[in-house]
């Protein structure tokens, strides 16, 4: 270890290479760059240096190529590491099977590949030490519930060639990890979860974008886009010489933010040699915040679309662009309705000077809970207390970086010119933020009721260069200064799944090195890999669990170094419930990871995989669950398998391991094929064809944009043509539910929660065509598909007639009431369970057939369920309490997509009561349940 610098182990490090020396299987659940993989490392070079062999599995390519790296670089010649990927030669492979001793993959090579192929790894098999899960927390819901599959379909094979091997796992965050990884593994599982590695600070922003005058569906007012806002910021880092990571939920909307905030750099660079012609001098920051494009109410214009193919492609020359003049950035009084300022505060008094302004804004504070102000803003919490301030920007054009210059100026320089006065980053960090006792350290911190001024603060502490206009740009950054202003729109590029690997691997290199400043990324970015020396994190979008909110944040100061990690709302009930309701992240636990092996419609396919590999016996059934004898007698019926008195056998021609789609809902596949050229871009499981290739859908292809000519389920093809649209597309679908069983129930208030089995009968009947960078509406267009029947599992509550009269006669509208909370139920969801508002749905009725009531659904939406529904049921409370407040603290009038509006819904969001719904929960959370049966 030593080649690489390390001179020692920290303690959690070596409890966990110990536990795995000895044999012990063991999960590492600690904070991100604590060194987990160093804790598996040392007993896996270990395992090649006594012959053995090292299974390494990551959800990610850009992962694996990570590691590979890093194993290079150690430069012990006794280990073959390579990779074994989509990415690999042919020409390689044979030898990584008859070599390698170290083999990094993924659950789909392993599943595809290496257990159907088992005979020809069986050197490989017969000597393998150590599987080593990283990144385990990936592994939740439907696609979870596949990899625990693949695993025991692991643990088989290797029995069969006389190998136990060791199993260690790893992952950033992990809400009772040790339960988890023996559902993951079928193991029982050591845990190391005290992280003692050092910290820097990290401070983090709530970003909220403000209300624009366009109108959505039934006039509802429609937020500025979190990608628009996220290329904003992302342009304006850059200039500051901030080295950014921007994580986008798309591949698209990752395209789109580097693309913007390109065009944004090549603004600043036009303005600059405007004004510089014949200057040797570098460009001046205090001249160079690029202004947005605008659109006749004021805000950002949708830029001209374009196809992009590698992460180098220049932005679309033929996008409307105008020079920016120079920022002003006023550093005003917090409590002033226009202007910019930033407060902060420490304790249970924190903040002086608090806004009460309704624009966009960034309020700061080490307490759990400070909140910006009244109206839209942001807020930034280290630490815990009850802490007020903010900025207040009422206009959308306002320079939107202003906040997040000062936020950034004090992360990287204020903590060393001033440390006592210093309470945005206190001594705090994401480990203790995320975790129980975040209390005792910021009190111990900061001293009880220490309070602040950021806005005076920000002037002694920001650099000369936000503020003198002989100062270079990067004056953020001592001695670092951006070489040519023509060269500002290369420092930003996009990074996504579905570039060539060579493409991949040499954005990684430049972001390491600094070549590159800003990277907009899908969350294939997320995980461990290493690019260190980030100052600042913006999270376009809450990622869908906290455990993903902290890793995606954690990739700032990776060195030890403070940092600036923003998250920017969507116009989301979940997001909007964030923003408004810090306490909700910090100094909470990490959600508990939701799988479900036992799923038949997961069992089954794996079950069918393994008698391909080697026949079932009735030995192997106990390492497959108990639920294995029904669902081999299923597969015997269906003609799937076949009983012999020594086992279960695959007796058909198909590979078994088809059956699977361990990424997707499974079904039939959708063919999606170029109609002009007859090339096949990839497939779609028939499930998902429904709502993500229906005739006139918005396709992305590695970069490609393309609309669906045409969908003929019958044929299993969709017929696609490539296009340049400015709209993204929506399905919408109209559904109905019938209850089969309830599993368990208990009161709520005066009504009753259930738990259980239901059949859905969901039809798309429309789509909606929504702008990409404005996010206004723009159609709704008809479709005619048939319906589909989904089996699954569902909460719901219900409430008595006598209960909900009083609400009718009150002028509430019942049904719209219903509709309203269902919709946010189904937005707030994700904060309990671990899973997309997409992986769900609902149904509400003023009064259902199979209960007689009034009735509210939420349902997974795979087959066999996932066990969210079941994770919404045990937090039922908490969630609905959630929905509660997400409804009551968004400030629109009647309903918009922040709070019960839906883009799913095929009743074209009517009708909705947002006061109805209102009343409605409160009715239900009138007193909490008091029994179970």
């Amino acid at each position: 270890m030593a080649n690489r610098g390390v001179t020692g182990l920290w303690p959690h490090q070596y409890e966990a290479a110990d536990l795995a020396f000895r044999g012990r299987n063991v999960i590492i659940s600690t904070g991100t760059a604590s060194g987990k993989s160093l804790a598996y490392l040392t007993p896996a070079v270990a395992a090649c240096f006594d012959g053995g062999t090292v299974l390494y599995l990551t959800p990610t390519k850009a992962l694996a190529a990570d590691q590979l790296r890093g194993l290079r670089e150690l430069r012990i010649t006794q280990v073959r590491a390579a990779c074994f990927d989509g990415d690999t030669p042919f020409e390689e492979r044979t030898w990584i099977r008859q070599h390698a001793n170290y083999v990094l993959t993924n659950p789909d090579m392993l599943h595809r590949s290496l257990l159907p192929r088992h005979s020809q790894w069986s050197s490989f098999f017969r000597r393998l030490r150590m599987v080593v899960v990283d990144e385990c927390h990936g592994y939740r819901g439907v696609f979870g519930s596949h990899v625990a599959q693949i695993l025991r379909r692991l643990r088989r094979v290797c029995s069969r060639y006389g190998s136990r091997p060791t199993f260690i796992l790893a992952s950033a965050t992990a809400s009772e990890p040790g339960v988890f990884a023996k559902r993951l593994t079928g193991l029982e599982m050591d845990e190391v979860t005290t992280d003692s590695s050092p910290k820097g600070s990290t401070t983090i922003a709530l970003w909220e974008p403000p209300l624009t005058e366009l109108r959505g569906e039934g006039g509802a007012p429609v937020r500025r886009t979190a990608t628009a806002e996220a290329a904003d910021l992302l342009a304006d880092l850059v200039l500051a010489n901030v080295r950014t990571l921007a994580f986008i939920r798309s591949r698209r909307g990752a395209e789109t933010v580097a693309m913007s905030a390109r065009a944004k750099l090549q603004d600043v660079a036009f303005s600059l040699s405007a004004h510089h012609t014949g200057s040797h001098r570098h460009p001046h920051i205090g001249h160079s915040h690029a202004r947005h494009t605008t659109s006749s109410h004021g805000h950002p214009a949708p830029a001209a679309p374009t196809e992009r193919t590698t992460a180098q492609d220049d932005a679309d020359p033929s996008m409307p662009h105008e020079p920016r003049p120079p920022a002003s950035l006023n550093r005003g009084s917090a409590d002033a309705s226009t202007g910019t300022g930033v407060s902060a505060g420490t304790g249970a008094s924190a903040g002086t000077g608090a806004s009460t302004g309704t624009g966009t804004g960034v309020s700061a504070g080490t307490g759990t809970g400070a909140s910006g102000g009244t109206g839209t803003g942001a807020s930034a919490s280290t630490g815990t207390g009850t802490g007020t301030g903010g900025v207040s920007k009422p206009k959308a054009d306002t320079d939107l970086s202003a906040a997040v210059t000062d936020l950034s100026a004090a992360v990287t320089r204020s903590a060393a010119a001033h440390p006592s006065s210093l309470s945005l980053t206190p001594a705090e960090n994401l480990r203790d933020m995320a975790g129980p006792h975040a209390a005792t350290d910021i009190d111990a911190a900061a001293g009880p009721g220490a309070t602040a001024d950021l806005s005076g603060m920000a002037d002694q502490a920001t650099p000369a260069a936000v503020t003198d206009p002989a100062a270079p740009i990067g004056g953020l950054r001592d001695g670092a200064e951006l070489q040519d202003a023509a060269e500002l729109p290369d420092k930003i590029a996009a990074y996504r799944a579905g570039y060539l690997a060579e493409d991949r691997r040499l954005l990684e290199k430049a972001l390491r090195s600094g070549t590159i400043m800003g990277l907009a990324t899908t969350n294939a970015l997320e995980l461990g890999v290493d690019v260190s020396g980030l100052d600042a994190v913006l999270i376009a979008g809450w990622p869908g669990t906290r455990a993903s909110l902290w890793q995606q944040a954690g990739r700032a100061g990776r060195a030890g170094q403070d940092a600036l990690a923003v998250l920017i709302a969507r116009d989301d009930p979940l997001d909007t419930y964030i923003v408004h309701h810090p306490d909700a992240l910090f100094g909470q636990p990490v959600e508990a990871i939701v799988l479900d092996p036992d799923n038949p419609y997961v069992l089954g396919p794996h079950l069918c995989a393994a008698a391909a590999e080697i026949p079932l016996t009735e030995d192997d059934l106990p390492t497959f669950g108990d639920t294995a004898a029904d669902v081999l007698a299923d597969l015997v019926s269906q003609g799937l398998l076949r009983r012999r008195p020594n086992g279960w056998f695959w007796t058909k021609r198909e590979r078994a391991t088809d059956l699977a789609d361990i990424r997707g809902g499974g079904g039939t596949l959708i063919q999606v094929v170029e109609s002009s050229t007859g090339r096949l871009l990839g497939s779609v499981d028939e499930p998902s064809a429904h709502t993500t290739v229906h005739t006139g859908a918005v396709y992305l292809h590695q970069g490609e944009t393309f609309l669906v000519e045409h969908l003929d389920l019958d044929a299993g093809v969709a017929l696609v043509s490539g296009a340049a649209p400015d709209y993204s597309t929506f399905a919408r679908d109209i559904t109905d539910i019938s209850i089969i069983s309830a599993h368990r129930s208990h009161p709520l208030g005066p009504g009753t929660l259930h738990f259980g089995e239901v059949e859905v009968t969901r039809q798309v009947v429309s789509y909606l065509k929504r702008r990409i960078q404005s996010g206004e509406m723009v159609g709704d267009e008809p479709l005619d598909l048939p319906p589909r029947t989904l089996r699954t599992r569902a909460v719901w509550w219900t409430l008595p007639a006598d209960v909900v009269a009083p609400l009718a006669e009150q002028g509430f509208d019942l049904g719209g009431s219903a509709h309203a909370a269902e919709h946010a139920a189904i937005g707030l969801l994700p904060l309990f369970a671990t899973c997309d508002r997409w992986d769900i749905g609902g149904v509400s009725t003023e009064l259902h057939a199979d209960t007689g009531q009034l009735t509210v659904f939420v349902y997974d939406g795979h087959a066999g369920g996932a066990g969210f529904a079941e994770r919404g049921y045990a937090r039922a409370t908490d969630w609905l309490t959630a929905t509660r407040e997400a409804i009551a603290s968004c400030e629109c009038d009647r309903g918009c997509p922040s709070c019960i509006q839906s883009p799913k819904c095929g009743n074209g969001n009517d009708p909705l009561d947002k006061r109805g719904a209102i009343h409605l929960l409160d009715t239900l959370l009138t007193s909490p349940s008091t029994s179970t049966t």
